[in-house]
């Protein structure tokens, strides 16, 4: 398992959801603190999945050591390998022992890329107006953001990580400044995290 969590990397998975399953697998993922995306489309007076049978999963550097969760999850059946040519090799006795790694799943090439244009399309068919899009991979993790709502809108955050498409969760500090011989001195007295409207958050303005 230590191989494992040392050749896992960070981005966008595919996941196969078993049948009918996809948005129980999703919830069941995002209920365990993962960012689960399962791209929907409205057709008549329901909601279908864009892609039946699949959704995805986008790992950061501190899920990485929880993937063996991912497997278990109620509704998903497997992740999704790239890799049979080493899966082949390792079977027939010839993968070297330094390839291991080769065995475990691999992120989807530009996958923050390929879920934004997934989410374009969805919010396009779905009736809504393109521009009007909230860019949910607009926004990286530890970025720094302002959330628009009267009782934080003077704090500045940090964004987490996106949940759903159109919301994320965000890092709000409170800060104490108190007066020292030295001079004014901010400490931390409270952390909250809070799920928002991604609508509702803007970058900070870096500092030219």
């Amino acid at each position: 398992m230590s191989f494992e969590k040392a050749a896992l990397k960070q981005g966008w998975y595919l996941l196969k959801a078993k049948s009918r399953e996809e948005i129980r697998a999703r919830d069941n993922l995002e209920n365990q603190g993962f960012e689960a995306y399962c791209p929907l489309i409205q057709e008549k007076s329901t909601c279908t999945p864009l892609f039946p049978g699949y959704l995805f999963i986008r790992l950061s550097k501190k899920d990485l050591p929880s993937f063996h969760k991912i497997r278990s999850t109620r509704g998903i059946a497997q992740v999704v390998r790239f890799n049979r040519t080493s899966y082949k090799l390792y079977n027939e006795g010839r993968l070297p022992k330094e390839d291991l790694g080769k065995l475990l799943p691999s992120p989807i090439p530009d996958g923050d890329q390929l879920i934004d244009q997934i989410e374009a399309f969805v919010w396009k068919h779905n009736g809504r107006i393109p521009d009007e899009k909230p860019d949910s991979v607009s926004f990286t993790e530890g970025e720094s953001v302002l959330y628009n709502n009267p009782l934080f809108r003077h704090l500045e955050s940090t964004f987490v990580k996106g949940v759903k498409m159109d919301r994320g969760i965000i890092l709000i500090q409170f800060i104490e400044s108190q007066r020292t011989d030295e001079g004014i001195e901010e400490k931390i007295v409270a952390r909250k995290e809070v799920e928002v409207p991604l609508k509702d958050l803007q970058k900070v303005p870096e500092e030219s």
